[in-house]
């Protein structure tokens, strides 16, 4: 098949596309976000066609549960943990390797926290006892410190994200650790900001911005990425239902309300990433990881770049993060 990436694949046409697309949002006065119900579904079916996911949950897998030990609790917090998709497969994991664990996911979606409690539920987690708060992290409240807080593709949404960070931080247990997966500045990203920036009014924190911050503040942490791939074909093939709802998760507002030059450019930008291998038609989707040390102070340099994983090569300016609930990409 021949797609657009077959013709002219470069940064040249992708950074005519995202200029013309600049001067196509200027001209637009409102972005409307996905609702509530809008964005449960896109969601869904964008997980249903990216690996990113599975890969993160691998990660933990991997890299924490190996950690933990039968004969100790393990307390958990997942911020921002939406429908649960995620942390269902990873508190399985998790309690399979500790005799007690607490796992707590905290959202101000309540249409998703309703589905986090039914996930959970259908699960089976013998021992593990299981909450989700239907409020923002900000007001958050909890009597108890956490072995493990996560931020999985969340702290873009947060008005402050350096508050968040240290408050997460302050939550931890001695020797806990606090875990960001967060977007790097790739092809997708380049796509989706222009709708964030506009819809928010400032700038989106990103992976290399985060790092930029991390430093910064002489925080220690260990950085790296884990490749995924998000299989568009409805995309190439024009499926209206499928593809539609792909790129409006990618973007996070309602395309169907776009203006028709808008939408004609976002999906031919997206056409132009498209990677068709045996029949299938993929975009690359990596995510990076932090892994930052809990402590106030370390020998360990702050930026030291993670053996596992590519580490992110390049750094951006500090930005201010989006406002807003926080969203599974």
């Amino acid at each position: 098949m021949i797609t657009d990436s077959t013709l002219a694949f470069g940064t040249g046409e992708r950074e005519r596309l995202l200029a013309r697309l600049d001067e196509a949002l200027a001209r637009v006065d409102d972005l409307f976000s996905l609702d509530d119900a809008r964005f449960l579904e896109t969601h869904g079916i964008y997980e249903g066609r990216s690996d990113q996911q599975q890969r993160i949950v691998e990660w933990f897998g991997e890299e924490i549960a190996p950690t933990l030990r039968p004969d100790r609790p393990y307390r958990v917090l997942s911020v921002g943990c939406g429908s649960g998709m995620l942390d269902v497969p990873v508190a399985k994991r998790l309690a399979s390797r500790t005799g007690a664990l607490r796992y707590v996911g905290v959202d101000p979606n309540r249409v998703e926290c309703e589905v986090f409690e039914r996930l959970f539920r259908r699960a089976s987690l013998p021992g593990a006892r299981v909450e989700v708060a239907p409020t923002t992290f900000e007001a958050f409240e909890t009597g108890g410190a956490f072995d493990l807080i996560h931020f999985v593709h969340c702290l873009y949404y947060m008005p402050d994200p350096s508050a968040a960070l240290e408050k997460a931080r302050k939550l931890l247990s001695p020797g806990g650790r606090l875990v960001v997966f967060h977007a790097p500045r790739e092809a997708l990203n380049d796509l989706a900001v222009r709708f964030w920036d506009k819809k928010y009014a400032r700038p989106t924190l990103l992976a290399e911005d985060l790092a930029g911050l991390l430093d910064r503040w002489g925080w220690a942490y260990e950085r790296g990425r884990v490749e995924a791939a998000l299989e568009v074909t409805p995309l190439v093939d024009g499926d209206p239902e499928i593809g539609h709802a792909l790129r409006d998760f990618i973007i996070q507002v309602d395309g169907r309300r776009l203006p028709a030059p808008v939408r004609e450019i976002v999906e031919r930008y997206l056409r132009l990433l498209v990677v068709e291998d045996r029949g299938r038609n993929h975009i690359s989707h990596p995510v990076d990881f932090f892994i930052i040390d809990g402590r106030r102070s370390s020998t360990r340099p702050a930026g030291s770049a993670s053996s596992r994983g590519r580490p992110g090569a390049r750094q951006g300016r500090p930005r201010a993060p989006d406002p807003g609930a926080c969203r599974r990409g």
